[in-house]
């Protein structure tokens, strides 16, 4: 008997750094959230002028279309995608 296999649905992943240079929003998808309904963690960092993340404001739970509305409204805005990720600075949270 073969079983259907599962796929994750796709989720925001990754750095936006605002167009103001003082905030970065990291996207990373909550690993204790089921396959059929993920939800995103979203991370408000203050910023260097390099976007470069400094100190964290706060952390909130979004639900798959909350994060997907929010990453597209945000790049829509002029937020921009980091090209390179900053994976000491969540280590550190």
């Amino acid at each position: 008997m073969n079983q259907p296999i599962r796929e994750a649905l796709p989720t925001p992943t990754g750095w936006l750094v605002a167009p103001t240079r003082d905030f970065c929003l990291f996207f990373i998808r909550d690993p204790k959230s089921v396959m059929v309904a993920p939800t995103v963690l979203t991370q408000l960092w203050y910023c260097t002028e390099e976007g470069i993340p400094t100190r964290l404001k706060n952390t909130r739970r979004l639900d798959y279309e909350s994060a997907h509305e929010t990453w597209n409204e945000l790049l829509s805005n002029d937020w921009e995608l980091v090209e390179h990720q900053f994976g000491a600075c969540v280590d550190a949270a």
